[in-house]
Parts: structure tokens; C-alpha cells; sequence
């Protein structure tokens, strides 16, 4: 393995980077923290026991950030740790709220088009023109979209502290690994 710094830019986004952590870790990247860890045993870092234990937490690894506690004191890395910035924070808010927000208007229109072919259906089965009724559970799910766009700005919000709660935690996590 080369320097610390390729090794960390070699996985499909760095394990260190709090904003990468929840990301899928694919076979590439534990391939990669696999090659990492048999280097450290034949150069005699690691024992049999902390190589197997490394070795079974890197196959079983879903998310890159996963890697990071594994391997950080087996590379030499020349740059300090990504940090994320309130900038990024905020943006993975907005993605957030807007996976949301589509995910709502999906559900309206998903609920609208349902009773609507169910309503028109059973008008034509039955002859005649019924009371319009997919209204009630079309209005009932288009007011919690339109709650949601009205607001935005708390939900952002509210995100960000989750997010930032979430990085506090996995910080803290790293810390007593460390310890």
C-alpha cells in the first residue's frame, strides 16, 4: 500500500469524513481495507487475534465510515481528518427535507390517483354519479404536503440538529474505540 493519504482516497469516498460515514460501502472498499489490514499483520502491527477481529468487522461493514476506527491506526496519513463544515451540515439538511418533501408529494398524488380510479370505477359499475368522496382522503394527505412546504425552514432544521447529533455520537463512538 502506498502512502496514507492515497490509501484514504482510494475508497469510494474517505472513511474519515463524517459526511461520508452513512454512505454504502461497496466490495471495492473492503477489498481495499481487507488489503490494508493483511499488510499490517505480515509487518507484524497486528496479532492473529486483532487481524481476524478486524477482518470479520470489515467484511461485515455496510457503511464507509465503518472503516475509519479499523484502519486509522494502521496508516500513516499526512492530512489531517476530513471535518465537515456548517455549510455541509446545512446542505445534507436541505437534501434531507427535499427527499422529504418529494416523498410526501409522491404519497399525495399516490393517494389521489388511487381513490380517484376507485371513485370512477365504482361510478361506472354502478350508473350513476356517486358523491365525490376521494376528496376527503386526497385533501386529508395534500394538507400535510402543503404543511410541509409552508415549513421548510423548521424542518431544515430539525435536520440539522439530527445530523449533528448523529456526527457527535459517531465522534464520540470513534473516541472510546480509541481508548
Amino acid at each position: 500500500m502506498t502512502s496514507g493519504r492515497a490509501m484514504w482516497t482510494a475508497f469510494s469516498a474517505d472513511p474519515r469524513d463524517p459526511g461520508a460515514a452513512d454512505l454504502k460501502a461497496s466490495d471495492a472498499d473492503r477489498d481495499l481495507a481487507g488489503e490494508v489490514l493483511r499488510e499490517a499483520y505480515a509487518d507484524g502491527r497486528l496479532t492473529r487475534a486483532e487481524y481476524d477481529e478486524r477482518s470479520a468487522a470489515v467484511l461485515a461493514a455496510r457503511t464507509i465510515g465503518a472503516f475509519s476506527p479499523l484502519l486509522v491506526d494502521l496508516v500513516r496519513s499526512t492530512a489531517s481528518p476530513v471535518v465537515s463544515t456548517t455549510a455541509d451540515l446545512r446542505d445534507k439538511a436541505v437534501q434531507r427535507y427535499r427527499r422529504d418533501l418529494a416523498d410526501a408529494r409522491n404519497g399525495w398524488v399516490f393517494v389521489s390517483v388511487v381513490t380517484l380510479s376507485i371513485w370512477t370505477v365504482t361510478c361506472l359499475l354502478s350508473g350513476e354519479l356517486l358523491h365525490f368522496w376521494p376528496i376527503y382522503p386526497s385533501l386529508g394527505v395534500g394538507l400535510g404536503y402543503v404543511s410541509m412546504r409552508f415549513s421548510a425552514e423548521a424542518r431544515i432544521e430539525k435536520h440539522e440538529e439530527k445530523i449533528a447529533e448523529t456526527r457527535r455520537v459517531r465522534r464520540q463512538r470513534r473516541r472510546d474505540l480509541e481508548d
